[in-house]
C-alpha cells in the first residue's frame, strides 16, 4: 500500500496558499484501515510505504523495496491534489514489476473514474469504501481470478473498461478493526494549534447528509460507530503514547444523542485525553457543549462560510448568522477554543457582503480564523455551475485528471469580485486578524513550548510573504 509523495501537490492561487493547511505528517487513515482489515481477514503479507513521512524515502528506495518484496497487488491512495504524484508512483511500480496489479482509490477515483483508469499503468480503481472491495480483489488475484463482478471496482480487460456495480455502504462500522498505526510514531502528527500535542486521528463516523454546494463529499450516507467502540480506540491510542485525539469526522455533532452518549462513555472510562472536532453550529446547544467540555473537548472547528443569509441560503448551508453567534458564545462560555472557517468569492457575492463576512470574523473573535477564496472543486455542485460559466476556465479539473502535470494551480471563480479583489480582501483579513496586538499577546500567553512558537512564527511568515 502506497501513500504517494506530495512533491507536486496542486496549489491554490494567491493567499489561499498561505491558509491551506496541508499536513504532510498526517497518517493516511484510509490505508491504515485497509491494512488492518486485510491483516485481520487474511494471512497475506501487507506492507505500507509512506512517501509523506518526515524523512520520506525517495523513488530509488521504493523501487528497491518493490524488487525485494515482489508484491502482486499494489494499492495507491490519491486525492486530486496529489494525483500527479500518484500517477508517477503507479508508473514507477509498473516499470519495476510489470505483472503487479495496481489499484487506485480515494475521492479522486469517484469523481474522475474514467480519467483515472485511462492511465495505462493503472489496472483497476476502487469507488467508495475500500475494505471489502480490496479484500475481495486480493483474494481473487491470489487465485489468478478476474475482478469481474466485485462491487465497487472498475477494471480494464483487453483495453476495455469494465464497470462493476457499486458497493453498498457498510452500516455497522464497529465490525472494522482499528487503523493499524504500527508504522507511525505518536510524535509524527502534532496539533500545532493546541500545545503541539502528539495526536491520534480517530474517525468516529462516515458520510455527510448535507448538500453544501462548495463541498465535494461523495458519501451522503451518514453512519457512526458506537460510543464503546470509539472509547476503546481512544484508550488503545493512549496506551500507544498519544496525548490528544483529533476526531476527524466531516461533522462530529450531527446527532446530539450520540455526542452525549460518547462523552458519558469517555468520562465513565476516565480516558482523560484532550480532543478536538469539527462541528456544525446547529444543533449545538448548551447541554451538548457543556458535556463536550467535561469530556475533554479543547477545540471546535466551525464552518461559518458567510455572514450573508442570502449567500448561506444559496450555498445550501442551512444555518443562520444568529446560530453562528450562539455556537461561538457557548464555546467561549465553556472555555473551548474555536476555529472559524470563512469564505468569500461566491457567485453574485458583492464586495459589501464579502467585507461583512470578514467583519463577522472579528465580531465572533475565534481563537483561530481561516479565510479562503472560493475554489470550485471537482465533485461539488458549484464546480458544475462554474464550468458552465463563460468567464470560468472550462472543465480544467477533468483535463488535469486526464493529463496530470506538475505545478497545477486551482483557480478561484470571478463573478462580481475579480480574483485580484478577492486576494486583497483575504490577505488584508489575515493581517488584521492575526497581527492585532491583543491577539498576539493572548497567543503568546498560551504558548507551551519553543517548538510551538517556531511553528506559529513560520505560519505568520507565510502569511506575510504570500501575495
Amino acid at each position: 500500500m502506497v501513500n504517494p509523495p506530495d512533491k507536486h501537490f496542486s496549489r491554490l492561487a494567491g493567499p489561499n496558499q498561505a491558509n491551506f493547511i496541508h499536513h504532510p505528517n498526517a497518517p493516511p487513515m484510509g490505508l491504515l484501515y485497509l491494512k488492518a482489515y486485510l491483516k485481520q481477514k487474511t494471512d497475506f503479507e501487507v506492507q505500507l510505504w509512506n512517501s509523506q513521512s518526515p524523512s520520506a524515502p525517495g523513488e530509488k528506495e521504493l523501487r528497491a523495496k518493490l524488487l525485494e518484496f515482489q508484491p502482486n497487488l499494489a494499492g495507491i491512495t490519491t486525492t486530486t491534489g496529489n494525483w500527479y504524484d500518484a500517477r508517477e508512483t503507479a508508473r514507477l511500480i509498473k516499470s519495476a514489476l510489470p505483472q503487479c496489479h495496481i489499484i487506485v482509490g480515494g475521492v479522486h477515483t469517484s469523481v474522475y473514474p474514467e480519467e483515472t483508469l485511462s492511465q495505462p499503468e493503472i489496472d483497476s480503481i476502487a469507488i467508495g469504501e475500500g475494505e471489502d472491495t480490496l479484500l475481495e480483489l486480493a483474494l481473487r488475484l491470489s487465485r489468478s481470478q478476474s475482478p469481474e463482478g466485485i462491487p465497487g471496482i472498475w477494471f480494464k480487460s483487453n483495453g476495455k473498461i469494465i464497470r462493476n456495480p457499486p458497493r453498498q455502504v457498510e452500516k455497522n462500522l464497529d465490525r472494522f478493526p482499528f487503523p493499524d498505526r504500527s508504522d507511525f510514531s505518536p510524535e509524527q502528527y502534532r496539533l500545532s494549534a493546541d500545545r503541539f500535542s502528539r495526536a491520534a486521528i480517530i474517525i468516529t463516523s462516515r458520510g455527510c447528509p448535507f448538500h453544501c454546494t462548495f463541498c465535494c463529499t461523495i458519501d451522503k450516507h451518514y453512519r457512526s460507530r458506537s460510543p464503546e467502540n470509539i472509547v476503546a480506540e481512544m484508550l488503545a491510542c493512549k496506551e500507544q503514547g498519544y496525548l490528544a485525539i483529533d476526531f476527524y469526522d466531516d461533522i462530529f455533532n450531527i446527532n446530539k444523542n450520540r455526542v452525549l452518549k460518547l462523552c458519558d462513555e469517555i468520562i465513565r472510562q476516565k480516558v482523560n485525553l484532550p480532543w478536538i472536532c469539527r462541528c456544525r453550529v446547529t444543533p449545538m446547544d448548551e447541554e451538548m457543549i457543556a458535556k463536550m467540555a467535561s469530556a475533554g473537548c479543547e477545540r471546535i472547528q466551525f464552518g461559518v462560510e458567510s455572514a450573508s443569509q442570502r449567500i448561506l441560503d444559496m450555498i445550501k448551508k442551512q444555518i443562520t448568522p444568529e446560530q453562528v453567534r450562539h455556537a461561538f458564545s457557548l464555546a467561549k462560555k465553556y472555555n473551548i477554543l474555536t476555529l472559524g472557517y470563512f469564505m468569500i468569492g461566491f457567485p453574485t457575492e458583492t464586495r459589501e457582503e464579502a467585507q461583512a463576512t470578514i467583519d463577522f470574523a472579528f465580531e465572533l473573535d475565534p481563537d483561530f480564523a481561516m479565510f479562503h477564496c472560493l475554489i470550485p472543486v471537482p465533485g461539488s455542485e458549484i464546480y458544475e455551475q462554474a464550468i458552465q460559466s463563460p468567464g470560468f476556465f472550462g472543465d480544467y479539473g477533468r483535463e488535469f485528471a486526464k493529463n496530470p502535470s506538475p505545478n497545477f494551480v486551482w483557480r478561484s471563480w470571478s463573478t462580481t469580485l475579480t480574483e485580484t479583489e478577492q486576494f486583497k480582501l483575504i490577505r488584508s483579513a489575515f493581517l488584521k486578524f492575526y497581527f492585532r496586538p491583543q491577539y498576539i499577546i493572548r497567543s503568546l500567553k498560551k504558548l507551551s513550548s519553543m517548538e510551538e512558537f517556531l511553528a506559529k512564527a513560520q505560519t505568520a511568515f507565510k502569511i506575510l510573504t504570500t501575495r
